[in-house]
């Protein structure tokens, strides 16, 4: 395979690219290694990385399923500074085209047509579902800034809300391409068409942890910060900054604190994160469960709390 193409076609000039070959037994080790290391980059919501995983293990498998050959190659590059992840998965196998054409239903189509097809609902050579690039093609809707999906003599090109297939040079196989925005928050269930639980399934993988399976609850409090005050819904980083600068002033004073989410509806992944999993940074995790108390969070809020305090707590150890 060119590796040397691939890096100068897509990832020109960028330092810290990771490149992974694969085959059908170190697969899943290679999913598992490049989102445990995208799981470390903080500034990569949450949610995109719940919605991500599902279409990454999927891509991978369909080099495995429908390529014809055994390898292919995954390289990974998060611009920290731009908040703009790439993500590309390549094989040299058959190509979509004359892995479709083994369905009957899709055995005249043109490569083209083919690549104007694969993002569809359920377009399947018949070895598996047809959904893996029809959830990208929906996480691309969401967070993609280019979507390329390169296969024989044609390009799927996503870029500014359009899609077009185009003819653009030989590749003799496939190349999945993806540019993505990382700092918007998403619905990954939404993303994957409520189909599967994509949120649990990367929680339970990458930041689940024995040391945090729930929230704690003092009763010896000594301050009380009543988020209701603020608003009913919490979904923006700047104002859980504001709140965290509060609870770090009573932190400082060595105040038991209860964060009382009483009568608030909507505590998204960023706003936990910023306001409470980032005490992480500054506190050990038995100190802040000494000092901080949890009342009124409904079962959702309740979620992204513990969830941004798991992720930040595994990626410290």
């Amino acid at each position: 395979m060119n590796v040397a193409f691939l890096l100068k076609q897509y990832f020109d000039g960028s330092e810290g690219v990771t490149i992974d070959v694969f085959d059908s037994h170190t697969l899943n080790d290679v999913y598992q290694q490049v989102l445990a290391s995208l799981t470390s980059h903080f500034e990569i919501e949450l949610s995109v990385l719940q919605a991500l995983s599902y279409c990454f293990y999927e891509i991978l498998d369909n080099v495995h399923i429908h390529s014809g050959k055994p390898l292919g190659t995954a390289i990974t590059h998060f611009d920290s500074q731009k908040n703009i992840l790439r993500v590309l998965v390549a094989d040299d196998g058959m190509g979509i085209r004359n892995s479709l054409a083994e369905n009957s239903r899709y055995h005249s189509i043109s490569e083209s047509e083919a690549l104007a097809m694969c993002i569809q609902d359920s377009v399947t050579d018949g070895k598996g579902m047809g959904f893996g690039l029809y959830a990208t093609s929906r996480l691309m809707n969401n967070v993609g800034i280019t979507f390329v999906i390169h296969s024989g003599k044609h390009k799927l090109i996503f870029k500014d809300d359009h899609t077009e297939v185009i003819e653009n040079g030989l590749w003799s196989g496939t190349i999945v391409y993806m540019e993505i925005s990382t700092s918007q928050d998403i619905d990954p269930n939404d993303v994957v068409d409520h189909r599967t639980d994509a949120d649990e399934q990367y929680n339970e993988s990458f930041v689940a942890c024995d040391e945090l399976d729930s929230l704690w609850c003092e009763a010896d409090v000594s301050s009380s910060i009543e988020f209701a005050q603020y608003g009913s819904d919490f979904g923006t980083r700047e104002m859980g900054a504001k709140i965290r600068n509060v609870i770090e002033t009573l932190l400082e004073q060595d105040e038991r604190i209860m964060l009382d989410f009483s009568n608030v509806n909507v505590v998204s992944n960023s706003f936990a994160d910023e306001c409470v999993a980032k005490l992480l940074l500054n506190h050990p995790l038995t100190y802040l469960k000494q000092h901080i108390s949890f009342k009124g969070l409904n079962s959702v809020a309740e979620r992204s709390v513990l969830v941004a305090l798991q992720r930040r707590y595994r990626v410290q150890q």
